[in-house]
């Protein structure tokens, strides 16, 4: 679902861009990426590696620090590959920055994305650009849903970190936003019916696909296509349609904060069960929800915001390109650090 609404979202602000030279939308794309992504994931990685150095004692798994290192750098997922790990196998725990790979391939399309995007709109007649986008966005799809159908029987571990096997996510997201929005508004009560139909179809993905499925294959199908049609019927379904329901002002904040709050949940919902005296009651899970929550309200407001939308910044790339640097070094300085402490001790 993240990766299909990342394709929409991305798709439909590049195609907002001005028409000025490739170079310049690239550059003005990529500042605000970084401004966006890189503060926030810095402050979570350094706080991992410092909270499970402090807190897990003799149970502090070294390879975390080489898996901040490759979080850092956006190569979580490749990382994950190389040395077989994975969310579900059973007995052993998971790295705290495991969830770092999904950021990781997001930012490995849009190495590479924009730049088509970005092409097409500069050397394709404006009447042809949406034609000339579908198509690259069909070829894409039907070439990276392929891969993943192969890959996933073969090898699971690879097929659901790879990029390869994800791209198709992010293109049907795209796909949906160079769909012309007059077509769904020809049809407000069956887009509505469509979207309580998809609505559904996540619901049981999420009950149904668990360790034992064989995903993403075929059946990333069910939450990512429902995706699709929820944003798809959104704008042009009836008042009482999901959408309305899905526009309620709580739901939405926590969509505001949603990119903080996955930075956080995963080390609060997995640091304590890895302690020397595991934590795992109920009330324990409670209590790391509201963490994750507290935390992800902070970032959001503290380092989220005002990063993004600081106007110095936005007036100075080269202060931005900085602040990626002193980010990356800060995470690589910290595991370093630790590795040290975890030496001499």
């Amino acid at each position: 679902m993240f990766f299909v609404i990342s394709g929409f979202v991305i798709t439909s602000l590049l195609l907002r861009q001005p028409e000025r030279g490739i170079r310049q939308n690239l550059a003005h794309f990529y500042v605000r990426r970084i401004r966006r992504i890189v503060p926030a994931a810095t402050v979570v990685l350094v706080v991992t590696v410092a909270a499970a150095y402090v807190l897990l004692g003799a149970n502090f798994n070294v390879q975390l620090l080489g898996d901040v290192r490759w979080a850092a750098l956006f190569g979580e997922n490749f990382r994950l590959i190389n040395t077989g790990s994975n969310y579900f196998i059973p007995g052993l725990a998971p790295s705290l920055v495991t969830h770092f790979w999904s950021l990781a391939v997001e930012e490995q399309f849009y190495l590479v994305y924009p730049v088509i995007t970005f092409s097409i709109v500069r050397f394709i007649p404006s009447a042809s650009r949406v034609r000339v986008l579908t198509g690259f966005l069909l070829i894409a799809i039907a070439l990276s849903a392929w891969w993943s159908y192969h890959l996933t029987p073969v090898n699971a571990v690879a097929a659901y970190y790879t990029p390869f096997t994800r791209f198709w996510q992010f293109a049907l997201g795209g796909l949906v936003a160079v769909i012309p929005v007059a077509w769904a508004r020809r049809t407000p009560l069956v887009n509505s019916i469509a979207a309580v139909l998809a609505l559904v179809v996540i619901a049981v993905a999420a009950l149904r696909l668990n360790a034992f499925s064989t995903y993403p294959g075929v059946l990333a199908w069910w939450p990512s296509g429902a995706t699709a049609v929820l944003i798809w019927t959104g704008p042009s379904s009836l008042r009482a349609a999901p959408a309305a329901w899905l526009s309620w002002r709580p739901l939405g904040y926590v969509g505001d904060i949603s990119y903080s709050l996955y930075l956080w949940h995963f080390v609060w919902l997995m640091l304590p069960l890895q302690l020397v005296h595991p934590i795992s009651s109920p009330l324990a899970r409670i209590v790391e929800i509201a963490g994750a929550v507290v935390c992800a309200v902070t970032s959001y407001h503290v380092v989220e915001n005002p990063i993004r939308r600081s106007t110095s910044l936005g007036r100075d790339p080269w202060a931005t390109g900085l602040l990626l640097v002193i980010c990356l070094v800060l995470s690589w300085d910290v595991t370093f650090l630790v590795g040290r402490l975890v030496h001499v001790s």
